[in-house]
């Protein structure tokens, strides 16, 4: 059964056309293996907790969110390195090319959810590599200000290329309509995260 599973998923993520609509038993066959997983899951919990409609209804939809959040990441990381680059790094260089104002490593490491060391060597890559310029701050000399380069730039043309393949492979089977809600409610979650850190 694992190698069965391991299969399913690299399929799932081949390049090249894709099964005719009429041959739908690779997703019928992924969507039971997802539901396994989600009672096991379940099973689980309930050892620990009491049941009820409302507690499985919101244990389902967050260990669905970071089980989603987990293989979308390691599947872009497949991916990107494909270009030599990683999401960790494809995540620093987007916030640094794409922020109104120069942002301090703090500030990046705030976004990113890392400790400030593992960014600073984060930033002393980049750095090295000449995809982004460090600098003391004009207004804190204790400070130091980031902002992507021409070469970094490129580095981002080329990852944003491959990772919107990437996002249509993953969704563009989904109902539009769904889509719409889905990301209502998600950016809900977002900001009710935030209000709670």
């Amino acid at each position: 059964m694992p190698d069965e599973k391991a299969k399913l998923s690299r399929t799932a993520y081949k390049r090249g056309p894709k099964p005719s609509p009429a041959d739908d038993i690779f997703a019928r066959q992924t969507q039971r293996i997802a539901e396994m997983q989600s009672e096991r899951h379940l099973v689980g919990y309930h050892k620990h907790f009491r049941k009820g409609t409302a507690d499985d209804t919101y244990f389902r939809i967050t260990r669905a969110l970071v089980v989603a959040a987990r293989r979308w990441r390691k599947v872009a990381n497949e991916r990107v390195k494909e270009l030599g680059q990683t999401m960790a790094r494809w995540e620093t260089l987007f916030l640094v090319a794409y922020s109104d104002d120069e942002l301090t490593q703090s500030e990046l490491a705030r976004l990113i959810s890392v400790e400030g060391p593992t960014m600073v060597r984060m930033l002393d890559v980049l750095a090295k590599d000449g995809l982004i310029e460090r600098r003391q701050s004009d207004t804190d000399r204790r400070m130091t200000t980031n902002r992507i380069t021409p070469k970094g730039e490129l580095v981002i043309d080329e990852i944003m290329a491959m990772t919107n393949l990437l996002r249509a492979d993953l969704l563009r089977d989904i109902d539009p309509d769904k889509l719409t809600v889905f990301l209502e409610v998600l950016s809900r979650i977002l900001l009710k995260l935030d209000e709670m850190r």
